[in-house]
């Protein structure tokens, strides 16, 4: 999945949404203009960020951004995105302040699948509260916040180590892989598995594919 076909779904979905028909406004759970859960915050709007910016960013916390980040960022930009979208860079240095992207991230390829699987387990037979994932500290180094869930919970982009490049989310209880963005309840049948290392392009995609769903008649 390359950025010109992510910016071309992306566009469709803003498109959806605007042309959504009025017999549809049951939808409208979160306010009385976007269906999509986060979007009254960006309103399908991106800002490229500007390339010198972005490497800026990257310097400052002593990181590489993964090629399929890098790319979007400059070429479609922050905004549009799951959650309440993608942070620009100016509020990823922000979140980054308390951070130490260019340590060494503490999970390894085995835990990932260990939490992965585990919560594979759980959406088949969920049982009682909901799942956290590992459970340590929030601020864990090697990586930085890209997008705000709500909640006080982050999608967080791998930095370092042997995971660099692969997205986790985070909140106060726990850690697990990044999941895809949804605007609905789960139904275990239908939620896209993005693997135990999932990448940006992947879980972008993803939130456009379950939104679009979510917006079809």
């Amino acid at each position: 999945m390359n950025t010109d076909a992510l910016a071309a779904k992306l566009a469709r979905l803003r498109e959806t949404e605007e042309d959504l028909p009025e017999s549809l406004h049951h939808l409208r759970r979160y306010d009385d203009k976007f269906v999509i859960f986060g979007a009254h915050s960006h309103l399908y709007r991106s800002q490229p960020q500007d390339e010198a910016e972005v490497a800026a960013a990257e310097a400052d916390l002593g990181v590489e951004f993964p090629a399929d980040y890098h790319d979007f960022l400059c070429r479609v930009g922050a905004g549009a995105g799951p959650y309440h979208g993608l942070l620009d860079m100016a509020g990823l240095r922000e979140w980054a302040e308390d951070l130490k992207p260019a340590e060494e991230f503490p999970f390894t390829a085995a835990d990932a699948r260990r939490v992965h699987q585990e919560w594979r387990d759980w959406m088949r037979d969920p049982q009682g509260d909901w799942f956290k994932g590992i459970e340590v500290r929030s601020d864990l180094p090697g990586c930085v916040a890209i997008s705000e869930q709500g909640c006080s919970g982050f999608t967080m982009l791998v930095t370092t180590g042997e995971l660099a490049g692969s997205l986790w989310d985070m909140d106060e209880w726990g850690w697990m892989t990044a999941h895809a963005a949804r605007s609905g309840p789960p139904v275990p049948g239908e939620v896209i598995d993005l693997g135990p290392t999932p990448t940006f392009a992947a879980w972008y995609d993803a939130w456009l594919t379950e939104s679009l769903k979510r917006l079809s008649p």
